[in-house]
């Protein structure tokens, strides 16, 4: 299983490999969908740019194709001496693993030619697959794309702000994370926006403030602060921009108890003399340690008592969405003002 293992690469390998040479096959897996299409991209352009790229690219659909039509197109020989590109999108590889023909298929794959499988909207675990792994691994590499953390996160930010002739700081890359979500394909788009919004300057948190849609997560971390800080027309303004996305009262009552359940997290943290994130090597936090340091800072205003009693709160709102037939809006209100009160 050794030489199995050596199949799967980092970005890092990957990178370096569009750079100084390609290998015969790759397989893009795992959970994040920009990296998947990112690299399957740039792979193709490796592969066979320039002026020959229409007849050496060849792309499919998985669902639709057949062997005998990936054979053909992985054996034709690339014109102006560059390569052969193969993209195949959503090509289940599970059903294959006991093929004969296609793992030969794959084994035979000539020198010229670069075969991409880009598992896009479907899932494939290669460490699952052994079949299919081993005869990978003999001609070219799979690549396991997983959400990146949030300094990578940033990073990513970064580097594409400064393509389009923008500024933007770890930091306000972090803030904008945490405003929009981790979902790389929704980040770039409200990039774009940014980018176009600040006009080759540096971004700022207001800008992002100005141009960006927040999630819900942090909306809801909005209105925990409006309340924290007992402005209830900025907890019920939040109530209604959430309203006017048609976000769903239990969804929003979810997050909303997401956040305190953070708090009473980090003040039991914080009263055994430990940090605000020492609940992070409890709970899942992967990606998310943001969440308790932002608790932290609102310690304060929200002592362990407090936050319990919120969360009886919102569960008396939970129970009134279910059972009392009240228009949603009046328990979310009402929901509102308790939290206020207390």
């Amino acid at each position: 299983m050794k030489g199995v293992a050596m199949a799967i690469i980092t970005e890092a390998e990957l990178k370096k490999q569009i750079e100084t040479g390609l290998a015969r096959a790759y397989v893009l897996c795992g959970g994040e969908q920009y990296l998947k299409q990112h690299y399957a991209l740039r792979l193709g352009e490796a592969a066979c740019g320039g002026p020959f790229r229409d007849f050496n690219y060849h792309r499919f659909e998985g669902k639709d194709v057949e062997l005998d039509t990936l054979a053909q197109a992985a054996e034709a020989v690339p014109l102006g001496g560059g390569r052969t590109c193969v993209l195949v999108r959503d090509f289940n590889l599970e059903a294959m693993k006991e093929d004969k023909d296609f793992l030969s298929f794959l084994g035979c794959l000539p020198d010229y030619v670069t075969l991409i499988f880009w598992m896009d909207a479907v899932d494939w675990k290669p460490k699952k697959c052994k079949p299919i792994l081993e005869a990978v691994n003999a001609v070219g590499h799979v690549l396991e794309c997983s959400p990146p953390d949030a300094a990578q996160t940033a990073r990513i930010l970064s580097a594409g702000a400064k393509r389009r002739g923008c500024a933007l700081s770890a930091d306000t890359a972090k803030y904008l994370s945490e405003s929009v979500g981790g979902d790389l394909n929704l980040l770039q788009n409200e990039l774009e926006k940014l980018c176009a919004y600040a006009g080759g300057g540096a971004i700022t948190r207001a800008h992002i403030d100005a141009v960006c849609v927040k999630s819900v997560e942090a909306k809801s971390f909005d209105m925990v602060k409006a309340v924290a800080a007992g402005n209830g027309s900025a907890a019920l303004r939040l109530l209604d921009d959430l309203f006017r996305q048609k976000v769903a009262p239990q969804m929003l009552l979810g997050s909303l108890a997401a956040n305190y359940i953070d708090l009473a997290r980090a003040a039991m943290a914080v009263s055994s003399g430990k940090s605000a994130e020492a609940p992070a090597a409890l709970f899942d936090y992967k990606g998310k340690t943001f969440r308790l340091q932002n608790a932290g800072r609102m310690l304060k205003s929200f002592p362990l008592r407090r936050a319990a009693r919120c969360l009886e709160a919102l569960d008396r709102a939970d129970r009134r969405l279910k059972s009392t037939g009240l228009p949603d809006r009046l328990v979310m209100e009402q929901c509102v003002a308790e939290l206020l009160i207390l």
